[in-house]
């Protein structure tokens, strides 16, 4: 059995290949805390399918504390050995996940995101970085979201490797 205490991400078949869960949420900034009083928790789990050696379908799925889940898949292509080329839908241009040996960067993307009650998506500019902590076995996911340049919220997600508990 593969020993996932010894994985990072520039070994990505490996670390790719395990499914990741765990919890998190999202912070608002302060000048948006009088809306959002406190965090707004959720439940995230991502997995891959492998077409190829270099070629991955993922699966994500977050589950917000109040029960509304959100399904995304995208195509995950190795680039090169440091850097793996990432699209979704919903991300506009797609996105560059950029290795190292204590986690993985993304270069900066935008999405497409709901934001009810506007009868529209609106564009989200995302810088998104993770770290990989060995002695935790968890890798630290921080996004941070902007809305024409304006900080909306800071998304923090600790993942295991494995499937999710319960």
């Amino acid at each position: 059995m593969l020993d996932l205490s010894e994985l990072t991400p520039l070994r990505p078949r490996e670390f790719f290949a395990t499914p990741w869960s765990g919890e998190g949420e999202w912070i608002a900034p302060p000048w948006l805390r009088r809306l959002a009083r406190r965090p707004r928790r959720f439940s995230f789990t991502t997995a891959t399918t492998w077409l190829t050696d270099d070629v991955w379908l993922v699966h994500d799925t977050l589950t917000w504390e109040n029960g509304r889940t959100e399904y995304r898949s995208g195509m995950a292509r190795l680039a090169a050995e440091d850097r793996i080329r990432l699209s979704y839908d919903d991300m506009l241009g797609g996105t560059d996940l950029w290795l190292r040996a204590d986690g993985f960067t993304f270069s900066a993307y935008q999405l497409m995101v709901a934001m009810p009650p506007l009868p529209f998506a609106l564009v989200v500019g995302v810088e998104d970085a993770c770290e990989w902590d060995s002695a935790r076995r968890e890798l630290i996911d921080t996004i941070r979201l902007r809305l024409f340049g304006v900080p909306i919220g800071r998304m923090v997600m600790r993942l295991h490797p494995g499937p999710p508990a319960g």
